[in-house]
């Protein structure tokens, strides 16, 4: 892949970090909206060519693929115009806040013959694998319980009432479109789509969810997905069965960094605890070079299987954002 990126934020950093340890990957382009900020990232970052203009990067025949990684309201149109100009797309999380955008995507990039990707580290990571193939040990799963919690830099200035893009409607901004999408991956790419969903918000003076919870109802489970920019807290899962839990450290948060097993136990009122816990995990590589990794062995392979099961995967969580974002605006 050769690559041009749109943004500067500090995922685009982290991306460009992961990119370069990625094999047959080359970011060769980046764009800003003024020239002068294109040209500070571009010597940020020791890449040649910059632009402040789309349709003049979208052109250039040198880039086949485009990261995109605007504010959460551009990617629809920004993702639209890279695929019509036959370029391979990877689109930051929230994908789309409507599944009709979605589909739409999807369908300009089979009429192009190109790929388009979201770029949500969870679900390539060797330790969610690893939770996958443990789900059995935990027995019959009643519980999931998954927390992104992360205090907003930008919260001080919002109860200020100073709006910036994460707390502004306008932008898709939100603790739902902005971090609890990462525990919707998390859960749907192990149990699907739930039976239904509902979610509860704590809302803002201008309608932004700040902090929420989804809870999703499975046929013998419940799923409960938090998040909040309003407040922060360890950002854990715990799968809970009847034989026990996996506790997955920072896996809400798209890194999967540690792997536990618990065996199950009972009423612990005046008894000494033990650490019984077994160490499932294994050491990762920084996680974003796996998203990389699986994104251009796609294109290099033409793996339309693994493909689709992306796809598929992406719809099924903007389907449930869509659903929560209703929600949240009828409450």
């Amino acid at each position: 892949m050769r690559v041009g990126t749109i943004g500067s934020g500090v995922i685009v950093d982290r991306m460009i970090d992961a990119m370069k340890q990625t094999k047959d990957v080359e970011v060769v382009a980046v764009y800003s909206r003024t020239k002068e900020k294109a040209e500070a990232y571009a010597k940020k970052h020791q890449i040649k060519k910059s632009y402040h203009d789309l349709e003049e990067m979208f052109q250039d025949n040198n880039i086949d693929t485009i990261y995109v990684a605007s504010p959460n309201s551009l990617h629809f149109e920004q993702s639209k115009k890279a695929l019509q100009a036959g370029k391979h797309v990877i689109c930051e999380k929230p994908f789309t806040p409507t599944l009709k955008e979605a589909e739409e995507l999807f369908h300009i990039a089979k009429e192009k013959n190109v790929y388009i990707f979201e770029a949500i580290t969870t679900i390539h990571l060797p330790n969610y694998q690893i939770v996958k193939d443990h789900l059995k040990d935990v027995g019959n799963i009643r519980l999931v319980q998954c927390n992104f919690s992360q205090f907003s830099s930008r919260y001080d200035q919002y109860k200020s009432h100073q709006v910036t893009n994460v707390f502004d409607p306008a932008f898709n901004g939100g603790a739902l479109m902005d971090i609890n999408v990462y525990c919707l991956h998390f859960v749907t790419g192990l149990f699907g789509s739930p039976l239904s969903s509902q979610y509860i918000a704590n809302k803002g003076f201008n309608g932004i969810d700040t902090s929420g919870v989804v809870l999703m109802r499975y046929p013998d489970m419940l799923a409960i997905c938090t998040g909040a920019k309003d407040s922060s807290s360890p950002n854990h899962v715990y799968i809970q069965g009847d034989q026990g839990t996996l506790d997955i450290h920072g896996s809400s948060c798209g890194v999967c960094a540690k792997v536990d097993f618990l065996p199950v136990k009972g009423d612990m009122i005046g008894k000494k605890e033990q650490n019984a816990s077994v160490s499932l995990g294994v050491h990762q590589k920084p996680h974003m070079v796996y998203e990389c990794e699986v994104f251009q062995s796609i294109i290099e392979n033409q793996d339309l299987q693994t493909y689709e099961r992306l796809c598929d995967h992406t719809c099924e969580v903007v389907s449930l954002l869509e659903t929560s974002i209703q929600q949240r605006d009828e409450m």
